[in-house]
C-alpha cells in the first residue's frame, strides 16, 4: 500500500501536528509591528496612569507586558522558523465601594494606556503627586537567536538519534523560546522583570501493526537556548519507544501495583494541585470538607511544595501578575495539607486571573529506581489526565504499560493504557519515593495565551486500577 505524506501524517492522527504546520514554521514570514518598547517610555506611561487613576480610585495596579514567541522545528516538510508578538497592558482597579474594574488593551502605546485610562476615568483627570520607588536596574536583553542558528540546532537535535531504523516514519525537532518583558507599577511599586522559556522537544512516530505508536521527550528551562540540551540518548530512546512492539490482545483490567515515571507523576500532581489546592477551589463544599488544614490526604512519604523562584524552573516567576513577591508554599508537608495557593496568575499576563501552580516541586525520596521493579506495571509516558474534584475521581492517560514480574519487566509492553480511580486512595497507596527526579514542563494554552507551569517529581510505586484506554467517537 502507497502513502502519500497527508496520508501519512493522518493515518498517524498528528496531520495538524506537524511541528511545521503547528506553529506555522512552513508559512512565510509574519510581518510584527515593532511597537516602541523603550523601557522607560513604558514606565513613564504607566507611572502618569496610574497617577492618574489613584485620583478616582483608592486601589490601582498597571500590569504591562511584551512577549515574544520564536519557533524552530524541522520534520518531513523541512526546517523553518517562525516569530511572533504579543503586547498589552491591564489595568485593575477598586472603586471606593469595593467593586474591581479591569481595563485590557493590546495597544502598548502612550495611545494605548491614555485610552485605557480615559475608559476607566471619563473626563479630564490630573495626575495626583505620587512618589515612586526607584526602578529596578535594567535587565539585560535576551541575544536574539538568528533564524539560521535555531535551524543548525533543531537539525543537530534531529542528528543525535542513534536508533538508526527505517521503522521510524515521523520524526521531528523543535526548539521554542518565549522572551517576555514585565513591568508592575503602582502607588509605591515598581518591578520589571525579563524572562527567556526555553522548550527543546524531539518526536518520533512508528507503525504498530495498523496503529501508530508517538513518543516524545522533552525538556524547558528559564535560562539561554543552549543552557541545556536534549541528549543523544534521550532522542535515541525517543526512537526506541516509538519502536516498541505492543504486546498483541489486551490484558486483564484491574488494581494492580504500579510504578509511575515522572512525567505520569507530574501529570497527576499537576491536576491534583489546580483541582484541590488553589483558593477557589478550596471554596467548593465538597473539596472543603475533604481538604482542611492538617488532614491526611495522601502517604507519609509525600511532600509537595510550589516554588516559583527554583533556580532555572520553567513556570518560575519573581512577583506574580498583582506585583505580590512570589514565595514557596508548602502544599503537602508528610501526606498532610499544609497549604494553599492564592498567588494570582493571567494566561500570557494579560488573561484572567486566577490562582495557579508554577513550579511544582514533589520532594525526592530514599529509594532507588532499581528498587521499585516488582510484580504490577511500570506506567510511561504522560498523554494527560482528567480530574473531577467532586468526586475525586482521576483518569490518567499514559503512552504504555510495561508488566513487571519476578524483580523485572516481562517483555510484555500494552499501549494507550488508564490508571482510573479515586484520586485520594491512589496518594494514600504510596509505599515508596525514588531519589532520582526529574521535571516536566508545560506551556498550556487559555483562551489564546500561554500559561507557564513546570513540574519536578520522582518515581512513584503505589496501587490502582490499570486498564485499556477507553476512546471517544
Amino acid at each position: 500500500m502507497t502513502w502519500n505524506r497527508r496520508e501519512l501524517l493522518g493515518g498517524l492522527g498528528i496531520g495538524s501536528a506537524s511541528l511545521l504546520l503547528a506553529f506555522g514554521c512552513g508559512a512565510p514570514a509574519k510581518q510584527v509591528r515593532l511597537a516602541p518598547q523603550v523601557r522607560n517610555d513604558v514606565r513613564t506611561w504607566l507611572r502618569d496612569a496610574v497617577s492618574r487613576l489613584v485620583t478616582v480610585y483608592p486601589h490601582v495596579h498597571a500590569l504591562a507586558v511584551s512577549r515574544r514567541r520564536t519557533t524552530a522545528a524541522i520534520d518531513i516538510l523541512g526546517t523553518g522558523v517562525a516569530r511572533t508578538r504579543r503586547d498589552g497592558v491591564v489595568f485593575t482597579v477598586r472603586d471606593k465601594a469595593g467593586q474591581w474594574r479591569e481595563h485590557a488593551t493590546a495597544e502598548l502605546s502612550r495611545e494605548g494606556v491614555q485610552a485605557a485610562v480615559r475608559a476607566l476615568a471619563p473626563g479630564s483627570v490630573k495626575p495626583t503627586d505620587l512618589v515612586f520607588p526607584e526602578p529596578p536596574p535594567a535587565p539585560k536583553d535576551p541575544v536574539e537567536v538568528a533564524d539560521d542558528a535555531l535551524r543548525n540546532r533543531v537539525g543537530a537535535i534531529m542528528r543525535q538519534d542513534k536508533s538508526g531504523s527505517s521503522r521510524i516514519v515521523y520524526a521531528a525537532a523543535m526548539i521554542d523560546i518565549d522572551d517576555v518583558t514585565l513591568w508592575s507599577i503602582g502607588p509605591g511599586m515598581d518591578l520589571e522583570h525579563q524572562s527567556r522559556r526555553v522548550r527543546k522537544r524531539a518526536t518520533r512516530a512508528a507503525w504498530n501493526g495498523s496503529r501508530p505508536s508517538v513518543s516524545e521527550t522533552e525538556r524547558g528551562w528559564i535560562g539561554d537556548v543552549d543552557d541545556q540540551q536534549l541528549s543523544e540518548e534521550d532522542v535515541t530512546n525517543a526512537s526506541l519507544n516509538a519502536m516498541l512492539l505492543m504486546t498483541p490482545g489486551s490484558f486483564e483490567d484491574g488494581e494492580q501495583t504500579i510504578v509511575l515515571e515522572p512525567s505520569v507523576s507530574a501529570t497527576i500532581i499537576d491536576a491534583a494541585v489546580r483541582g484541590l489546592l488553589t483558593s477557589s477551589a478550596a471554596r467548593r463544599p465538597e473539596v472543603t470538607r475533604r481538604l482542611a488544614l492538617g488532614a491526611a490526604v495522601a502517604a507519609p512519604q509525600l511532600t509537595l511544595i510550589d516554588d516559583p523562584r527554583a533556580p532555572h524552573a520553567y513556570g518560575g516567576f519573581p512577583f506574580d501578575d498583582q506585583g505580590e513577591p512570589s514565595a514557596r508554599v508548602v502544599l503537602l508537608d508528610q501526606g498532610k495539607v499544609a497549604g494553599r495557593l492564592s498567588r494570582a496568575r493571567r494566561p500570557g499576563h494579560i488573561g484572567a486571573l486566577a490562582p495557579t501552580p508554577s513550579h511544582l516541586h514533589l520532594v525526592a525520596g530514599t529509594t532507588k529506581r532499581r528498587d521499585l521493579v516488582g510484580e504490577g506495571w511500570l506506567l510511561e509516558g504522560k498523554i494527560g489526565a482528567v480530574f473531577d474534584p467532586a468526586s475525586d475521581r482521576i483518569v490518567v492517560a499514559v503512552a504504555r504499560a510495561r508488566e513487571l514480574k519476578a524483580g523485572g519487566t516481562t517483555g510484555r509492553v500494552y499501549a494507550d493504557v488508564e490508571l482510573v480511580g479515586d484520586l485520594a486512595g491512589l496518594l494514600a497507596a504510596v509505599t515508596a519515593v525514588t531519589e532520582e527526579s526529574e521535571t516536566t514542563a508545560i506551556r498550556e494554552d487559555i483562551g489564546g495565551e500561554p500559561m507557564w507551569r513546570s513540574t519536578q517529581a520522582p518515581w512513584l510505586r503505589s496501587r490502582g486500577m490499570v486498564r485499556a484506554r477507553r476512546r471517544t467517537t
